[in-house]
């Protein structure tokens, strides 16, 4: 075989469409340990709620074409990269010429005590998974999603918006915690309590009880809440326990360059599985949707090349709509960096940008999102000075005054809030 390619979610999917395209006289065999292939995961809380039909899930379709294979239900036992072969779970062996990991992450599953055997209890990360879910819940049911990161939010919006009763526990103070912080956090946080979903912060799920082998209460903060379906959406790991011995991981990352090469020159890896060394010594794992489709994008392209071409960003951009709250996460708030922020009380907005040396870092635009591209844009390519940032705080007001509080910006320097981590 020419080109094989383990894993069919963005990263995977844009790789093989890529490769096709960049290399049109090689064969490329697309390996996915699951029976579909091409769903889109972001709309998967959508299809449990059961506003969105399962076709409308498939964003690729295999199409006839002869050089292009798809390999289902095959799972990747091993990797050995002298021989440059695979060896799947079913004692199958497949030879390679270039390979492009891309196997994504595996749902975190916390211990739970009395949990073990309950029916009712469900993962939040592919499609077999969010069958069994909407097959399971119905609108008189009690749900709770553990998890209040970018998964569990969209989660909880979706199915309340639906009609269900939803809790949603987090650990951390806030919501959406890798990406957010005070103000931004409290107006998302603000927004579920008045679509009626009931908010368990800074508090962790200590226990579960079921009747007839069925959930149906969980143990929060000490006290017991009712719960007939349990939706983990914690986070991901990467999945990457096929290659412990194959050399190309570091303290157990698989450690690719800016380029999305890997320790061997012919196997290059992208999306959440990966973790990119820069040549400063950084690491980045930027695991979202979009750069899992830009990483597969550039891991396709760059696989015969002489001279692979870096990541244009390595930034971690995401955005959603709760139903009805419009949210841009640019990037997490790095301490003793200034902050502009533009926050309208009346207006249910906040609009914040994070800068350090000139240059933009993050922030998050909750509400309103108008300006996110040229934000983004100033992030990738080149610092911004505070006039230009302000500009794109508060779009469209105009030539800017003497003060720029004349106009509701504050220019602050960003602290570290207590119990607030990154």
């Amino acid at each position: 075989m020419d080109i094989v390619i383990v894993g069919s979610g963005p990263a995977g999917i844009q790789a093989a469409l890529q490769c096709r395209q960049s290399w049109p006289r090689k064969s490329v065999t697309l390996v996915e340990g699951e029976s579909h292939v091409g769903y889109c995961r972001p709309l998967l809380p959508q299809f449990m709620a059961g506003q969105a039909q399962e076709e409308k899930l498939f964003l690729f379709k295999p199409a006839e074409d002869a050089l292009l294979r798809v390999k289902t239900g095959a799972k990747v036992q091993s990797l050995d990269g002298e021989k440059q072969t695979l060896r799947l779970e079913n004692g199958e062996e497949m030879g390679y010429e270039r390979l492009i990991l891309a196997p994504g992450g595996r749902p975190i599953i916390p211990r739970l005590e009395g949990a073990d055997g309950l029916e009712g209890v469900f993962p939040v990360r592919n499609l077999p998974e969010a069958q069994k879910v909407r097959s399971w819940i119905t609108k008189d049911q009690k749900i709770i999603v553990l998890g209040g990161g970018l998964v569990g939010v969209k989660t909880a919006a979706y199915l309340r918006s639906a009609g269900f009763l939803v809790s949603v526990v987090e650990k951390e103070n806030r919501l959406l915690p890798q990406a957010l912080r005070g103000d931004a956090a409290k107006l998302v946080e603000t927004h579920f309590r008045r679509m009626g979903v009931d908010l368990y912060l800074g508090q962790t799920l200590e226990a579960a009880e079921g009747v007839s082998g069925k959930m149906k209460r969980a143990r929060v903060g000490g006290r017991w809440v009712p719960c007939d379906a349990l939706l983990l959406a914690i986070g991901s790991i990467p999945n990457v326990s096929f290659l412990e011995n194959s050399g190309l991981l570091e303290d157990g990352r698989l450690r690719v360059s800016v380029s999305l090469q890997t320790k061997d020159s012919r196997v290059f890896a992208a999306g959440d599985a990966v973790t990119i060394f820069a040549a400063d010594g950084k690491r980045y794992t930027p695991w979202t949707w979009p750069q899992a489709v830009s990483q597969g994008k550039l891991a396709g392209a760059n696989l015969y090349r002489s001279q692979p071409v870096p990541l244009k960003a390595l930034t971690r951009v995401n955005s959603m709509n709760l139903q009805g709250l419009s949210l841009n996460m640019l990037g997490a708030y790095v301490e003793g960096s200034e902050e502009f922020l533009y926050a309208p009380q009346a207006e249910g907005v906040l609009r914040q940008v994070f800068l350090q040396e000139g240059r933009v870092i993050g922030g998050a635009l909750v509400g309103d999102i108008t300006g996110a591209g040229p934000i983004h844009h100033l992030m990738i390519n080149g610092k911004g000075s505070a006039q230009e940032i302000s500009r794109f705080i508060k779009p469209s007001f105009g030539l800017l005054p003497r003060s720029l509080s004349d106009h509701g910006i504050q220019r602050r320097r960003a602290r570290l809030i207590p119990g607030e981590g990154k």
